[in-house]
């Protein structure tokens, strides 16, 4: 401040003093405004933040409860999958299926009709049957799937049954554990 007179338009009502100069005094009011404007930015910035950390956490819950649910399905997928290369590739079992099936029909010695995929029965061509056991070709039962007709009715031995079974057995087992949250295997 120079030491000449400062003509005021009017009568000051108050007098602030500060230490150095107009233009440092201006500079350090700058500044702290920068400051005041830059911690209200960050606390808002920061409520932000602690939402999508929320939304994260809750997702991450949400996930964790999916996890073994998902982990059925895929390994019921990845079976499927597997078990239809095998049929393909003709590397299934169908005599021991169709012998299991059989006994599962509960006929005993009763005359029974067993259905199977014609390239099955090809390669059960050849096999003996207890008597009163039909071996039928046909081109609506799908590889790998055993239908025995008996005259009590039709019981039907499909893989991909089987395989929808062992992944329900699989979830009611995850549920039975102690993971009450595993989501219900979908009805198709």
């Amino acid at each position: 401040m120079s030491p000449e007179k400062l003509l005021l338009p009017k009568r000051p009502t108050g007098v602030r003093l500060a230490e150095g100069d107009l233009e440092s005094f201006i500079q350090r009011e700058v500044d702290a405004g920068f400051a005041r404007g830059r911690a209200e930015a960050l606390s808002g910035a920061t409520a932000l933040v602690e939402e999508a950390a929320a939304r994260i956490d809750q997702a991450r819950e949400e996930a964790l409860l999916a996890i073994p649910g998902f982990a059925a399905r895929f390994a019921e997928e990845i079976a499927r999958q597997l078990l239809h290369i095998e049929l393909a590739e003709g590397r299934h079992g169908i005599e021991t299926m169709v012998r299991e099936t059989l006994a599962e029909s509960g006929i005993g010695r009763g005359e029974c009709i067993v259905h199977v995929n014609p390239q099955d029965a090809e390669r059960l061509d050849g096999v003996v049957w207890r008597r009163g056991t039909t071996l039928e070709a046909d081109p609506n039962v799908p590889l790998g799937t055993v239908q025995v007709t008996t005259t009590s009715g039709l019981l039907v031995r499909d893989v991909d049954l089987c395989i929808k079974h062992a992944s329900e057995r699989l979830h009611g087992h995850l549920r039975s554990a102690g993971s009450d949250s595993t989501p219900e295997v979908p009805k198709d």
